[in-house]
């Protein structure tokens, strides 16, 4: 059975699922032209992560068992609508943890299966960025810088389907080196939104730490380098004298961070689509949990002249992205039963 196709006048209710990784996110969606979300809840696990220090695969699966069932009863009551108002489900597929992945898939059929509907099986790491559809509109083709915890890249995106990565880290995501520089700070979970905020009264200036050039290597990055000098440096303060200079680690540390991922931003335009900063008017979108982060937005909409930064209600693992995906690419959907065949799949961008 081929899938339906339906035009973007068409009212569609798309009921959206994202599980990838720690959040249980459900969403229902309408789509007449523009999407409109009628419901959005998600549950996340911090309590859980501040006392591991981080995700836990197989906690994080069984935290979404025990958190959809009431997250999909409130997101209809919210909706005021029906599970037979749906047209199509749509579900993340890919990357994220196996585990993770698979109890919101589960989910997706069987809800499929019952209602006999299509599922869009959806990539996240395009759901991030496209989710600036949400509340501003953007022409393509932008320059996409995507920021997360499990996750950095850049992107050429010529549509919501048609995306190239021009410059990826090597090694740690710029997320990840937040939560490990948190942890080595003792600054608790979840760490990139508590080092941002102590880093507002900071000096980003008092400490050295290394940005990632790697100039013979175009758009790629490393954060690897940049968590050893965080070490090195703790060990030589002592308990007193890391608590009375916090706020400058927290800043100098973030800077780091953030400007690393400006001169990437730079290297990519100058030396991989080899256009001037100062003359590059194409948008840029920033999305993925990092762009919350204050000072990131300050120094690029500094730096360049057409930055748009995704809603915070849509940075982090959320399914009103995963809903709005799908609504921009009907032609996607797997019909009923062959949806039933989906799978996950845990990598998408390689690290080399």
């Amino acid at each position: 059975m081929k899938p339906k196709k339906k035009s973007d006048q068409e009212r569609r209710i798309i009921l959206g699922v994202e599980t990838s990784c720690d959040d249980t996110s459900i969403c229902l969606l309408e789509f007449n032209g523009t999407p409109k979300i009628l419901s959005l809840n998600s549950y996340n696990q911090d309590f859980l992560l501040s006392k591991w220090g981080g995700v836990v695969p197989e906690l994080a699966a069984r935290s979404h068992v025990k958190a959809i069932p009431p997250l999909l009863e409130v997101c209809f009551r919210e909706a005021q609508i029906g599970p037979d108002d749906v047209t199509e489900v749509a579900v993340t597929t890919h990357p994220g943890l196996m585990g993770s992945l698979l109890t919101g898939i589960n989910l997706a059929k069987t809800f499929a299966m019952i209602k006999e509907l299509p599922i869009v099986p959806v990539n996240h790491l395009f759901a991030h960025l496209e989710a600036i559809h949400l509340t501003e509109k953007v022409s393509y083709p932008y320059l996409g810088l995507l920021v997360s915890g499990g996750h950095t890249a850049f992107w050429w995106v010529k549509g919501p389907n048609e995306m190239e990565v021009l410059g990826t880290t090597l090694d740690d995501a710029a997320g990840e080196a937040f939560d490990k520089g948190g942890k080595l700070l003792g600054v608790g979970y979840p760490a990139g939104k508590i080092i941002d905020e102590l880093a507002k009264d900071g000096n980003n200036k008092k400490y050295d730490f290394p940005i990632s050039y790697l100039r013979d290597r175009p758009g790629k990055m490393s954060y690897s380098g940049l968590k050893t000098a965080l070490r090195v440096k703790l060990a030589k303060m002592s308990k007193e004298e890391i608590q009375e200079n916090l706020h400058d680690l927290c800043a100098s540390y973030q800077e780091a961070i953030v400007q690393t991922l400006r001169v990437k931003a730079e290297e990519i335009i100058e030396k991989i689509l080899q256009l001037k900063v100062r003359d590059f008017e194409t948008p840029i979108v920033i999305g993925g949990g990092v762009a919350c982060n204050s000072r990131l937005k300050t120094i690029m909409q500094e730096r360049f002249k057409n930055v748009h930064v995704v809603n915070p209600l849509y940075c982090t693992d959320n399914a009103g992205m995963v809903a709005n995906w799908a609504s921009r690419v009907p032609e996607l959907a797997v019909s009923f039963p062959e949806c039933l065949g989906l799978d996950a799949q845990s990598r998408f961008v390689e690290k080399k």
